[in-house]
Protein backbone atom coordinates (compact mmCIF):
# COMPACT_ATOMS: atom_id res chain seq x y z
CA UNK A 1 0.00 0.00 0.00
CA UNK A 2 1.52 3.76 -0.87
CA UNK A 3 -0.27 6.47 0.74
CA UNK A 4 -0.14 10.24 -0.83
CA UNK A 5 0.01 13.50 1.29
CA UNK A 6 -1.21 16.87 -0.43
CA UNK A 7 -2.69 15.49 -3.56
CA UNK A 8 -6.10 16.09 -4.46
CA UNK A 9 -8.08 14.46 -6.70
CA UNK A 10 -8.97 16.18 -10.36
CA UNK A 11 -10.08 13.84 -12.78
CA UNK A 12 -10.71 9.82 -13.48
CA UNK A 13 -9.65 8.88 -17.00
CA UNK A 14 -11.49 5.53 -18.55
CA UNK A 15 -13.73 4.67 -21.45
CA UNK A 16 -16.85 3.69 -19.31
CA UNK A 17 -15.10 2.84 -16.48
CA UNK A 18 -12.08 3.56 -14.23
CA UNK A 19 -8.66 3.31 -15.51
CA UNK A 20 -6.80 6.18 -13.86
CA UNK A 21 -7.25 8.61 -11.73
CA UNK A 22 -5.57 12.19 -11.76
CA UNK A 23 -4.22 14.37 -8.77
CA UNK A 24 -2.66 17.25 -8.26
CA UNK A 25 -0.17 18.25 -5.90
CA UNK A 26 -1.35 21.07 -3.46
CA UNK A 27 0.89 23.07 -1.16
CA UNK A 28 -0.85 25.79 1.63
CA UNK A 29 -1.38 29.51 1.39
CA UNK A 30 -3.01 31.64 3.32
CA UNK A 31 -3.98 28.89 5.23
CA UNK A 32 -6.15 27.24 2.54
CA UNK A 33 -5.25 24.43 0.03
CA UNK A 34 -4.75 25.18 -3.13
CA UNK A 35 -3.39 23.46 -6.66
CA UNK A 36 -0.13 23.47 -8.03
CA UNK A 37 -0.96 22.88 -11.85
CA UNK A 38 1.16 19.79 -11.44
CA UNK A 39 -0.64 16.71 -11.60
CA UNK A 40 0.05 12.58 -11.33
CA UNK A 41 -1.51 9.31 -12.97
CA UNK A 42 -2.35 6.49 -10.92
CA UNK A 43 -3.98 2.88 -12.33
CA UNK A 44 -7.15 2.39 -10.81
CA UNK A 45 -10.11 0.14 -11.40
CA UNK A 46 -12.16 1.28 -8.91
CA UNK A 47 -12.94 4.83 -7.16
CA UNK A 48 -14.46 5.79 -4.28
CA UNK A 49 -15.72 9.43 -3.89
CA UNK A 50 -15.49 10.82 0.38
CA UNK A 51 -18.68 13.56 0.28
CA UNK A 52 -18.60 14.19 3.78
CA UNK A 53 -21.28 14.94 6.63
CA UNK A 54 -23.40 17.18 4.00
CA UNK A 55 -24.81 16.02 1.27
CA UNK A 56 -25.70 18.58 -1.62
CA UNK A 57 -26.27 18.30 -4.99
CA UNK A 58 -26.89 14.32 -4.69
CA UNK A 59 -28.91 13.08 -8.22
CA UNK A 60 -33.12 12.93 -7.50
CA UNK A 61 -32.87 9.00 -7.81
CA UNK A 62 -30.92 8.67 -4.26
CA UNK A 63 -33.19 8.95 -1.35
CA UNK A 64 -32.55 10.46 1.51
CA UNK A 65 -33.04 10.27 5.26
CA UNK A 66 -33.25 12.53 7.73
CA UNK A 67 -30.23 14.58 5.52
CA UNK A 68 -28.48 11.20 4.93
CA UNK A 69 -28.50 8.63 1.89
CA UNK A 70 -30.85 5.63 3.00
CA UNK A 71 -29.09 3.06 3.10
CA UNK A 72 -30.06 -1.42 3.82
CA UNK A 73 -28.88 -2.72 5.73
CA UNK A 74 -25.70 -3.97 3.68
CA UNK A 75 -25.48 -0.22 2.48
CA UNK A 76 -27.22 -0.59 -0.62
CA UNK A 77 -28.90 2.69 -1.88
CA UNK A 78 -32.22 3.25 -3.91
CA UNK A 79 -29.68 3.39 -6.80
CA UNK A 80 -28.76 -0.14 -8.10
CA UNK A 81 -25.71 -0.88 -7.80
CA UNK A 82 -24.65 2.11 -5.87
CA UNK A 83 -23.92 1.64 -1.88
CA UNK A 84 -23.37 4.08 0.98
CA UNK A 85 -21.64 4.12 4.15
CA UNK A 86 -19.96 6.30 7.12
CA UNK A 87 -21.37 9.55 7.68
CA UNK A 88 -23.54 10.03 4.57
CA UNK A 89 -25.36 6.92 5.19
CA UNK A 90 -28.88 6.78 7.24
CA UNK A 91 -28.25 4.95 10.92
CA UNK A 92 -25.51 3.96 12.69
CA UNK A 93 -22.82 6.61 13.98
CA UNK A 94 -20.96 8.74 13.08
CA UNK A 95 -17.65 7.00 13.66
CA UNK A 96 -14.46 5.93 12.02
CA UNK A 97 -15.01 1.86 13.08
CA UNK A 98 -18.35 2.39 12.18
CA UNK A 99 -18.09 3.29 9.31
CA UNK A 100 -15.38 0.80 8.47
CA UNK A 101 -17.85 -1.98 9.64
CA UNK A 102 -20.09 -0.86 7.19
CA UNK A 103 -17.66 -0.62 4.08
CA UNK A 104 -16.69 -4.08 5.02
CA UNK A 105 -20.57 -5.10 4.66
CA UNK A 106 -20.78 -3.06 1.71
CA UNK A 107 -17.64 -4.84 0.25
CA UNK A 108 -19.39 -8.05 0.89
CA UNK A 109 -22.99 -7.21 -0.80
CA UNK A 110 -21.11 -5.66 -4.06
CA UNK A 111 -18.93 -9.01 -4.35
CA UNK A 112 -22.24 -11.02 -3.73
CA UNK A 113 -24.07 -9.40 -6.35
CA UNK A 114 -20.97 -9.20 -8.84
CA UNK A 115 -20.38 -12.42 -8.71
CA UNK A 116 -23.82 -13.90 -9.01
Amino acid sequence: MTLLFNVMPVAIHGNGAAAEIELEYTSVEDGRVRGTGETMRLAAEQVYKAIGQSLVGQPEEVELEGGKIMVDATGRTSVAMVWAGGDCASGGEDLTVTAVAEGRDAAMDIHTSLMG
